[in-house]
């Protein structure tokens, strides 16, 4: 068998050494611009380098399909939302080539495997428009012919269409100002077309410190976008891609980046379709395309790929189990001259690293050790039929080592420099003083493949076992496999940042001065938005539990049942608002909620409010969340293996950032919903913060809404006027209609609960603005005027409110006493006669029993109008409550104590027998 340097042929800048790393950074706008490397400028070089990934074709399929037109078109709004190197770009420059050449694409030979899955273009050329972050200066704009194009769609507008197509924009552009239904114009004028957007999120996060009147840029820019995937959706042979990272740590620090993030996200795919460009085991065949001219004899790399496939079988008991499966050997072809556990390396382990360029990243690393290898075949021991981890020279590959310090940090060198590579290492020391081991240096190779499998590995898989590096490092014809447990058990007397479990089976990894900062930032990676969202329920659904006023349904479904009594519903995050727009998804829902009770229509349409996340609030809210789970993360998996100075630190990040999510919680609910059929969705926007929610719910929400009269806690005398609820000489208003009418018509404010209504219909009694009576809307039997209703209940169908000039006038005749129990009047004369010969007396003396049922009498006959009119009235009370069969009086009734401590306050005297 031939070493892999004897079969294959990599690049001549690779072989050469003069590696340019840019060469694998695409850059669209140099493409679009003419000004570019020739691999990426030229179609012919392009896509003789390109692997035809599946979602390539299929996006190419889109669009292709798109720019034609007719009824084959797809979804013509395409995001595509990766990671640092997840093949963005590429896609876009490959679309942007397929569009330039229009119908002449099937005269190349470079794209026939792409046409079959796409099938013909139809249109000459099609009209196309590309936007980066650096397309156009946020601040100073572009100038071009004689014009200064100053935003995205003046850039869009002008390179679809020339200057008559700008025209149509250029007040928006000028003024900076997105445009409302324009861009739709721009497109009919100059399809087909397609629009390629690449780093938007990174443009409006410059764009943001431009000011645009009340606004800035960056918020017209957002607000842009929803116009134009709108307009591209409406129109035919149109098509957009544009490209969003993962996550908002690829933007730069800036606070406001994550929150640009989730706008665009909501405006985009809100529309459009995501798509990942690059699946996991293409980046194989990717990364061969890429880094060889010459991929070698099918028949020799058969012969290496079945000594491989035999080799691992006699093994099986000393490798990973996965190498034994039947799809190995494919990957070992697919991978070739490369091993897949050192693409894997990369592809999977590095990747979790939202920094790492997961297609660029690889190729930089890779070309660079192919580069060093390459140089050095003569001197190369052993077997060379795959490219390993264990061949890795980390001193000579300075692409690996610079990534290691980006990513991870420059402490990193004193592990390298210590224990991994060059000649003061230990694992070249151990080499050097073992002949069996340094022959092919196994300790230099077992060193070099534990630091490739440190990053990105956690919890229980930390590091790699003893089965994955033999699986990383063993060859046909090599050395044998029970060397790298020499080398190992060296390394762990020697190796001064080597660590390994001491459970279960062994498994290795390097590290640095233990550093929770990394963990964290590693930890926030895994958190999922899903993750984040159902942590945001939780904490509402027990937050709420405290509230007062409202009966609250967090996040519930659409089916409410009907809310008599004051009802706040918390959504969720996925339905966002912002103090200018509620985002479509929430008014769709929220005007279901608050007129349909499933599929009948809602009786009670006003006691519902709804709370709702703002996307400010919401992108703070994210990051502390993310924080807050990435710490608990951190804690469970890592456990056993902190010391108990980082177990203590990570428990006080864990309360930490506990509470900071509390408070985000609280400040990212901040918008107040209301529906009503006429007035549509009105926002009330909180100002004031609480820690808690519950707090910020029964306080500043509550305080909130009765300050703009949302919510009453009475109803002033005027609202009822004005809503038509107060009777007239010709119409009584019965008391529960006017309850009824607060909680079932949305046009009016809400009302704290019964009480607000019931204490009210009985203040304006007692001020003499009506009357309340009983009866059943035409005969009344009992009156109330200037007086208290004795068990009054705004339910009850029988209490109705009347005309005060309707009240009976009442007719007082005294009768002579019978006996002992009627009432006596009992005369003081006084001293002088009036001229027309009345009496006047010094004072009047009532006495007697009156009736339970009528004890409110006294009130109005005797209290009421001598209290009001200046006498001076002196009251004295004898009651005489007697015990009953039904109503023992003993001395632990709650009735006999209370009645005992009021006779105390009043100063009455208090018998018993």
């Amino acid at each position: 068998m031939k070493p892999w340097f004897k079969n294959v042929k990599p690049h001549k800048d690779i072989q050469e050494g003069h590696l340019d790393e840019s060469i694998f950074a695409a850059n669209l706008a140099e493409v679009a611009s003419g000004t570019g490397r020739e691999i990426y400028t030229s179609p012919d070089m392009f896509f003789q380098k390109t692997y035809f990934t599946a979602a390539l074709k299929n996006i190419s399929r889109r669009a292709v399909h798109g720019l034609n037109g007719g009824q084959d078109a797809e979804n013509r709004v395409i995001s595509l939302q990766t990671g640092f190197g997840g093949g963005k770009t590429h896609t876009l420059i490959s679309l942007y080539h397929l569009a330039k050449w229009g119908n002449r694409a099937i005269q190349s030979d470079c794209t026939k495997e792409l046409l079959q899955h796409t099938g013909t273009l139809k249109f000459d050329s099609a009209n196309i428009a590309v936007f980066t972050n650096s397309t156009n200066d946020p601040a100073q704009g572009r100038k071009v012919n004689g014009i200064t194009i100053r935003t995205l769609w003046g850039e869009l507008a002008y390179q679809l269409g020339g200057k008559e197509a700008y025209e149509i924009i250029k007040v928006n552009d000028e003024k900076r100002v997105a445009p409302k239904g324009l861009f739709k114009k721009v497109l009919e004028q100059c399809k087909p077309a397609l629009i390629l957007i690449d780093e938007l999120a990174d443009y409006c996060v410059s764009a943001s410190a431009v000011k645009v009147e009340v606004s800035n840029l960056s918020d017209q820019t957002v607000s842009f976008i929803q116009e134009l995937t709108e307009s591209v959706s409406g129109t035919d042979q149109c098509v957009l891609i544009a490209t969003l990272p993962a996550s908002a740590q690829e933007l730069a620090s800036s606070p406001i980046s994550a929150q640009i993030l989730s706008a665009l996200e909501n405006r985009i795919t809100r529309v459009g379709a995501n798509m990942k460009p690059v699946e996991d085991d293409e980046i194989f065949e990717v990364v061969r395309r890429r880094l060889f001219e010459d991929l070698g004899d099918e028949k020799e790399i058969e012969e290496v790929i079945s000594a491989y496939s035999f080799m691992y079988q006699s093994l099986f008991t000393e490798i990973s189990s996965h190498a034994l499966k039947t799809d190995y050997k494919e990957r070992l072809k697919k991978s070739y001259p490369f091993h897949p556990e050192l693409i894997d390396m990369f592809r999977l382990r590095w990747a979790s690293n939202p920094y790492f360029q997961r297609t660029r990243g690889v190729l930089r690393i890779l070309a660079a050790i192919i580069s060093d290898l390459w140089k050095r075949q003569t001197y190369l021991t052993g077997s060379q039929f795959l490219i390993h981890t264990s061949d890795v020279v980390l001193s000579n590959v300075e692409a690996l080592t610079s990534q290691i310090t980006i990513l991870h940090g420059a402490s990193w060198d004193a592990v390298i420099n210590a224990d991994i590579s060059g000649t003061s290492s230990n694992a070249f020391k151990i080499d050097n003083e073992v002949k069996g081991l340094g022959k092919h240096s196994i300790t230099q190779g077992v060193a070099a493949t534990i630091l490739l499998g440190t990053f990105g590995s956690k919890g229980q898989n930390k590091g790699v076992g003893v089965d994955e590096i033999k699986l990383c490092m063993i060859k046909p014809e090599g050395f044998n496999h029970n060397d790298i447990n020499g080398a190992l058990d060296r390394m762990e007397g020697n190796a001064h940042y080597l660590y390994y479990s001491s459970t279960g089976q062994k498994r290795y990894w390097f590290d640095t001065t233990p550093n929770i900062n990394i963990l964290i930032n590693q930890g926030k990676g895994d958190i999922k938005s899903s993750d984040i969202n159902a942590e945001i329920i939780k904490r509402i659904s027990e937050k709420t539990k405290k509230v007062q006023l409202f009966n609250t349904l967090v996040n519930p479904l659409d089916d409410i049942p009907e809310q008599m009594k004051p009802t706040l519903v918390i959504m969720s995050p996925v339905y966002s608002a912002n103090t200018n727009e509620v985002s479509g998804k929430a008014k769709t829902l929220i005007e279901k909620i608050a007129t349909k009770k499933g599929k009948s229509e809602r009786i009670y349409r006003n006691t519902m409010l709804f709370l709702c996340c703002s996307e400010n609030g919401f992108a703070k809210l994210q990051e502390d969340l993310r924080n807050y789970l990435a710490c608990q993360k951190i804690s469970t998996e890592y456990n056993s293996q902190l010391e108990k100075e980082q177990k203590d630190d990570i428990k006080k990040r864990i309360d930490e950032a506990n509470k900071q999510a509390d408070i985000s919680l609280v400040s990212a609910y901040s918008i107040v919903l209301k529906y009503s059929v006429k007035n549509g969705i009105e926002k009330l926007v909180v100002k004031q913060f609480k820690e808690s929610l519950d707090s910020q719910i029964n306080d500043n929400i509550i305080s909130a809404l009765k300050e703009e009269e949302w919510l009453l806690e009475s109803v002033g005398l005027s609202t009822l006027k004005s809503n038509n609820l107060l009777p007239t000489v010709e119409q009584p208003v019965r008391a529960k209609d006017i309850y009824e009418a607060f909680i079932r018509f949305d046009d009016k404010p809400m009302v704290t609960g019964i009480d607000a209504v019931a204490k009210s219909i009985l203040k304006y009694c007692y001020n003499s603005e009506y009357c309340i009576a009983t009866g059943d809307g035409k005969i009344f039997t009992k009156y109330f005027l200037q007086e208290n209703v004795p068990f009054f209940d705004v339910t009850d169908v029988t209490y109705w409110l009347v005309d005060k000039s309707l009240k009976p006038i009442p007719k007082i005749t005294i009768e002579p006493p019978k006996d002992e129990e009627d009432i006596i009047i009992d005369v003081a004369p006084g001293n002088q006669k009036k001229e027309d010969g009345i009496r006047t007396f010094r004072s009047i003396t009532v006495s007697g029993k009156v009736p339970l049922e009528q004890y409110t009498e006294l009130f109005n006959y005797f209290i009421l109008p001598f209290g009001t009119s200046g006498n001076k009235l002196d009251i004295e009370v004898k009651f005489k409550i007697k015990s009953t069969e039904s109503s023992p009086l003993d001395e632990s009734k709650p009735l006999y104590k209370s009645a005992k401590e009021a006779s105390k306050q009043l100063g009455l005297k208090f018998e018993e027998e």
